[in-house]
Order: structure tokens, then C-alpha cells, then sequence
């Protein structure tokens, strides 16, 4: 479904409020979020978004946040999938490891600046640093969960902290965004494939 599609179905005056003005940022940035025009375009009134959001700095942080968490939510889900459906060591040694190609992927490039433009505002905003924060550990804990089953069958070491290791995975793969600044790097294969070693070696042994 489309930006504009969630904007029209929305369930509630703040998700349509919160869908536009995640489009709006998209195209032109925070500079050009306006609350009246948002509120207008959204069919409700400024009172209403600032119901809401409290303000246009309450808005601009809930709005990127939601960005940041959608920007990791595919993979996050098909990266526990392919853990879940190992039935072996071996198998789920493979999977991860074919999931981490795919997160480091070039297909996967435009989310890694996403999360890059988001750490940035957040670099002045305590609030939406705690909510990049609550999504990591969101996600590091969905991770850690589904690898735990292997961990019981004697996969995995039982000393390895599952949550440590995938919150710092996603610190990795968010550092990724530097080597694409430049098109031609030629670090990016030595790069990924030292981090995969990196990741397999901690969840392995």
C-alpha cells in the first residue's frame, strides 16, 4: 500500500496525520513539514494534530521514528523467518548467512541512508534518540527470541548473548551507509564479507 493509500484508509485522524507527514519528509524534509497544511490535507484540523503530537517538533519526532522502525521491518521479519524454519546447525549457519548478503545488499541500500537521515535528527532530539533506541531493542529482542529454540537444542553456545549480538548487527549494518557515499568504493565486498565473518563467529563459535 502506498503513502497516499494509508493517508485515505487510515483507522484515525494520527495515522492519517502521521502518514503524510512521513511522505512529506520523504520528498522535501523537515523543513517542510507544516502542521496547518498537513492537518488540511488530512481532512482534520491543526487542534486535532496537536492533540496528538503536541507539536510540530512532536510530529517531526514521531515521524521519523516510524520511519526508522519501517525501514528495518522487512528484514528483521525474513531474517527471523529463515531462523525459525532451520531444522538443522548447518541450515541455520546457511540462513544466516544468506540473510546478512541480502541486509548488506545494494537492494537494501536507500533504508540504510533512511536510518542515517534519522540518526542525524537525532542527534540534537533526546526524544527520538530514546525511540531509535526502543526500535533496536525492539527488534534485537524479536531476533534473540527466535534464535533461542537453537541455542536449547545445542546449536549455539549458551554463554552467547542473542540480544547484545543483534543489537550490535544493526549498529554494523547501519555503518554500512559510509561506504556508499562512495558508488565505486572498493572496500564494500571485503567489508561485507569481514562482517558477516564477524556476526557468524560470535552466533557460532
Amino acid at each position: 500500500m502506498s503513502q497516499s493509500e494509508r493517508v485515505q484508509t487510515g483507522s484515525s485522524p494520527r495515522d492519517k496525520i502521521l502518514e503524510r507527514a512521513i511522505s512529506v519528509l520523504e520528498k522535501d524534509g523537515e523543513a517542510a513539514i507544516r502542521t496547518n497544511t498537513i492537518a488540511a490535507d488530512c481532512g482534520c484540523t491543526a487542534p486535532t494534530l496537536y492533540r496528538e503530537f503536541q507539536s510540530r517538533e512532536g510530529l517531526i519526532i514521531a515521524a521519523q521514528a516510524e520511519r526508522y522502525k519501517r525501514s528495518s521491518q522487512e528484514t528483521v521479519t525474513a531474517l527471523v523467518r529463515q531462523i525459525t524454519i532451520a531444522t538443522t546447525r548447518e541450515e541455520l549457519y546457511d540462513n544466516v548467512s544468506i540473510s546478512l548478503g541480502h541486509i548488506f545488499s545494494i537492494t537494501r541500500a536507500k533504508y540504510r541512508r533512511l536510518r542515517a537521515d534519522v540518526i542525524g535528527s537525532a542527534v540534537s532530539r533526546p526524544e527520538l534518540r530514546q525511540e531509535i533506541v526502543r526500535v533496536d531493542t525492539e527488534y534485537s529482542r524479536a531476533i534473540a527470541a527466535a534464535f533461542r529454540p537453537a541455542m536449547e537444542a545445542g546449536w549455539m553456545s549458551p554463554t552467547v548473548n542473542l540480544e547484545v549480538i543483534a543489537f550490535w548487527a544493526q549498529g554494523l549494518t547501519n555503518s554500512r551507509v559510509a561506504l556508499e557515499f562512495d558508488s565505486q568504493s572498493a572496500y564494500a565486498t571485503a567489508w561485507d564479507e569481514l562482517t558477516k565473518k564477524a556476526i557468524l563467529r560470535e552466533l557460532f563459535g
